[in-house]
C-alpha cells in the first residue's frame, strides 16, 4: 500500500465518533421537515464517463470545481441546522420555565431544584453538540470519499477496471445523505421538561428523560457509523488497485465505460 493510501486509512481511523458513553435522554416533539436533504453530487467519475478524452488540466478543473460545490454544500447544510437551532431556542426556554414552575409547586428543596433545571438545560445543549460533532464527521468523511473517487477516476483513465470501487463509492455516498438525514432530524428534536410528579420520584423522572436521549443518539451513531464504514470499504477495494498511488491522468485519455 502506497504513502497517499496509508494517509487515507490513517485518517479514516482518526475520524472517530466518540460520546458512546453518553447517560442522558428525554422526552421530544414531532421533527420539523422542512429541510430538504441535498442529493448526492456528481463526482470526478461522472465527469470522466461524459467525455471521450480529458486532459490533466481539465480533469484538475473539474475536480476543483466538484470540490467547492461539495464544501459549499456542507457550509449551506450546517447552516441550515444552525437556523433551525435558533428558531426552537424559544420553545426550549419556554418549556424551561414550565419546569421551574412545576418544581416549585412539587419540590421543597431548592438545591434539588436547581440540579433538576441543570439537567434539563444540558440535555437540549447536548443534543446540539453531539448533533454538531456528527456532521463535523461526516464532512471529513465526504471529503476523504472524494479523494477516493479521484484516485478510482484516475484509474479508470488508465483503462483498469473499477467496477467494485465504483459500486462502493456510490454507496458511501449514499449512506453520508442518509446519516445527514438522521442527524438533522435529531438536531431538530426538541426535548421537553420531565414530568415531577413528587420529590420521591424525582431521580425517576429526570432517569427517564436521560434514557431517552441516550436511545436517540445511539440511533443516529449507528447510521454515522454506518457511513464510516462505507467510506471505509472504497478505501480498502481501491488500496487492492495495483500502483493506484503512481496513477495519474495519461496524456491520450480514453476511459473504459
Amino acid at each position: 500500500m502506497g504513502r497517499s493510501m496509508k494517509k487515507l486509512f490513517s485518517f479514516l481511523i482518526a475520524v472517530g465518533l466518540g460520546f458512546s458513553g453518553i447517560v442522558l435522554a428525554v422526552q421530544m416533539d414531532q421533527p420539523r421537515n422542512d429541510v430538504l436533504l441535498r442529493p448526492v453530487n456528481a463526482g470526478i467519475l461522472e465527469k470522466v464517463k461524459e467525455r471521450a478524452r480529458i486532459t490533466t488540466q481539465e480533469f484538475q478543473q473539474n475536480r476543483e470545481e466538484l470540490k467547492k460545490i461539495m464544501e459549499e454544500n456542507q457550509v449551506e447544510f450546517q447552516n441550515q441546522i444552525k437556523q433551525k437551532r435558533e428558531e426552537i431556542k424559544t420553545r426550549i426556554e419556554a418549556f424551561q420555565e414550565k419546569l421551574k414552575t412545576r418544581l416549585r409547586e412539587r419540590i421543597k428543596n431548592e438545591q434539588k431544584q436547581k440540579i433538576v433545571e441543570r439537567v434539563y438545560k444540558r440535555i437540549n445543549e447536548l443534543n446540539e453538540r453531539i448533533t454538531k460533532h456528527y456532521l463535523d464527521v461526516l464532512d471529513k468523511l465526504e471529503k476523504i470519499l472524494e479523494r477516493i473517487e479521484t484516485r478510482a477516476a484516475k484509474a479508470k483513465l488508465n483503462g483498469l477496471d473499477i467496477s467494485s470501487v465504483e459500486t462502493a463509492i456510490s454507496q458511501a455516498k449514499t449512506e453520508i445523505n442518509n446519516a445527514r438525514e438522521a442527524v438533522r432530524v435529531q438536531s431538530e428534536k426538541v426535548y421537553q421538561a420531565p414530568e415531577i410528579t413528587s420529590e420521591t420520584n424525582l431521580k425517576t423522572d429526570v432517569g427517564k428523560l436521560r434514557q431517552e436521549l441516550h436511545s436517540d443518539l445511539k440511533v443516529v451513531e449507528k447510521v454515522v457509523k454506518d457511513a464510516r464504514k462505507a467510506v471505509h470499504e472504497a478505501a480498502i477495494l481501491l488500496a487492492q488497485i495495483p500502483k493506484v498511488d503512481n496513477l495519474e491522468v495519461p496524456t491520450t485519455t480514453q476511459p473504459t465505460p
